[in-house]
């Protein structure tokens, strides 16, 4: 199933799509707005931007707020 969800516009991100997997896992689609990505190089000492590390920090914050280990 497909959705459109609401965004974070506040932080910087905006979920443009998601969609539960047969497995129960779900695939996301997000935009970020330039000065979110300012921040999160700031905040994780990145010199450039670096999708797989976002991921990853995605990944985790979601599963924190959920209470769901990603990695799982």
């Amino acid at each position: 199933m497909m959705s459109k969800a609401h965004g974070l516009g506040l932080f910087g991100i905006t979920v443009k799509s998601y969609k539960t997997n047969a497995d129960g896992s779900v695939d996301m689609k997000v935009d970020l707005t330039e000065k979110f990505k300012s921040w999160f190089m700031y905040m994780e000492r990145l010199e450039e931007w670096n999708e797989e590390h976002f991921n990853k920090w995605f990944l985790k914050t979601i599963g924190d707020y959920i209470g769901v280990d990603p990695n799982e």
